[in-house]
């Protein structure tokens, strides 16, 4: 994506978030993102990467989410400077502060355990705070209905609903590509249906996809910080379950036992609400859709037919390729 945008096109496009500026140098930083050097500051543009069918389009979905959160200036996130609609050839944008740092997959492997441990910790404590912003429904951000910390009135099994929706299409489409057949499609729907128990809560805001190249960190004396939590393009209004099981998927390298750890350890601290923690009675359902969305049926049949017996079902990384559309590449 950003090989077919030109320097005339960012510089149009910045100049309409940020009239007057002038643009000293532009740098790729992923397959749609940009960071952009001005005379004062440098700022990250971020270019559409399509439409997910659960959060929608992504530029969308990032700006709402950063906007509900903005009042949260301690936490590592970036900001919304700006963003514009297309114009002519140029495509749609959206301009965020930039998070000074580097991508933990590139550094990992100079990062100690107790440090591991910690940057797991440190997501925990800001992925509570975003969970603890509510909305009334599941699905897309709404403008008209940011998150916020307020409390909603809950619809008892409106999460159990919109859970076995999310099931049913992604088990239709694997029905359509030939990873399930007619009974399997059946049972496994029946099977998650019988075990899954409602968690009685308003939906909460998720990251939607946390991913290792999604946290930044910088190295502090001895050790190394999280100092941003990047890529909201998949942020949608569902339970913090959703980014517990993205987050084990996506972590479930050796490399990243230790964040894992942290994370689990740290979350579980801050509420007392067990479907909201990081066990593994919660997280089956949500893996098992997880793994349908991400097109391996053969785990999700595996998990389903353990559902009352497994205590630890495998963990795998999936390929960082695109999703209903969608690129992961940040």
């Amino acid at each position: 994506m950003v090989e077919s945008v030109s320097l005339p096109q960012i510089e149009r496009i910045v100049t309409r978030i940020l009239p007057g500026v002038r643009i000293r140098d532009v740098a790729p930083l992923g397959a749609r993102s940009l960071l952009v050097s001005l005379s004062d500051r440098q700022i990250v543009l971020r270019l559409p990467a399509g439409v997910d069918r659960w959060a929608g389009e992504a530029l969308r979905a990032e700006a709402l989410a950063l906007r509900a959160l903005q009042a949260e200036i301690d936490l590592p996130l970036p900001g919304v400077v700006g963003q514009t609609d297309s114009g002519g050839d140029d495509p749609p944008a959206l301009a965020l502060s930039y998070l000074s740092g580097t991508p933990l997959p590139e550094v990992i492997a100079a990062i100690d355990a107790e440090s591991r441990f910690a940057i797991g910790q440190a997501l925990a404590r800001v992925m509570a705070r975003v969970h603890s912003y509510l909305t009334p429904a599941y699905g897309p951000l709404l403008a008209e209905s940011l998150p916020t910390p307020a409390d909603h009135a809950a619809v008892l099994g409106a999460d159990v609903a919109y859970l076995r929706e999310r099931v049913a299409v992604a088990a239709a489409e694997a029905l359509a590509q030939g990873q399930l057949n007619d009974d399997q499609s059946r049972w496994l729907q029946q099977r998650l249906a019988a075990w899954i128990t409602t968690t009685g809560r308003p939906a909460s805001l998720v990251h939607g996809d946390l991913h290792p190249r999604r946290l930044i960190v910088r190295r502090r004396e001895r050790d190394w910080r999280l100092v941003g939590v990047v890529g909201w393009g998949f942020a949608q209004a569902w339970r913090p379950a959703w980014d517990h099981a993205t987050l084990h998927l996506n972590f479930a390298d050796p490399d990243y036992f230790d964040v894992r750890v942290g994370y689990g350890a740290a979350y579980d601290e801050t509420t007392d609400r067990r479907y909201d923690q990081v066990r593994e009675f919660a997280l089956l359902p949500y893996r098992l859709a997880l793994l349908l969305e991400r097109e391996r049926a053969d785990l999700a049949l595996r998990i389903a037919a353990e559902l009352d017996s497994v205590h630890a079902p495998p963990i795998i990384a999936t390929p960082d390729e695109p999703v209903n559309g969608v690129s992961r590449d940040e």
